[in-house]
């Protein structure tokens, strides 16, 4: 009895956790700025760099921020075919900064990337969650931020454990 009492207790603790946290999401339209390779267009190889800089739209066509990342050639040949690993940072005005990253397929139109919410500043601070972009055109690409904000650890209410 003492066991089930104590899952029970458990179980309302977490479910009172989860109700704590706050969800979000932000849809935006980044418009590549520029875009510059660090290696051989015509002979790729492991190890190539594309640094790109965007400026971030929202719904309304509105300049809601800007962003830039770092992806680097790691896969080439099948089985995983040709993928990038990349390290990215969205600023948005007046908000803070999500940095996020992961494996993903080259940029190529019609190409989707699933990324992981490593952290953030501001109002991002505690933020987790996945982003995915979708790329539309050479110059465009569709973002989509599911954020995960903890209120009790953003209002200092949690300690360290």
């Amino acid at each position: 009895m003492a066991r089930l009492l104590t899952l029970v207790v458990l179980g309302i603790a977490l479910v009172s956790t989860l109700a704590e946290a706050k969800s979000k999401r932000i849809h935006v339209t980044a418009k590549v700025v520029k875009t510059t390779l660090i290696g051989d267009s015509d002979e790729p190889k492991i190890g190539d760099h594309t640094i790109t800089s965007v400026v971030l739209f929202d719904k309304h066509h509105t300049e809601v921020g800007n962003g830039a990342g770092v992806c680097t050639l790691v896969s080439l040949q099948p089985p995983l075919g040709a993928l990038v690993q990349c390290y990215v940072t969205a600023v948005f005005d007046d908000k803070g900064q999500i940095i996020f990253g992961g494996i993903a397929p080259l940029p190529d139109i019609g190409a989707v990337g699933h990324f992981g919410i490593l952290g953030g500043t501001d109002d991002f601070r505690e933020a987790r969650g996945e982003v995915t972009l979708v790329v539309i055109s050479p110059v465009l690409q569709d973002g989509t931020f599911d954020i995960e904000l903890d209120s009790e650890r953003r209002h200092g209410k949690l300690t360290a454990q």
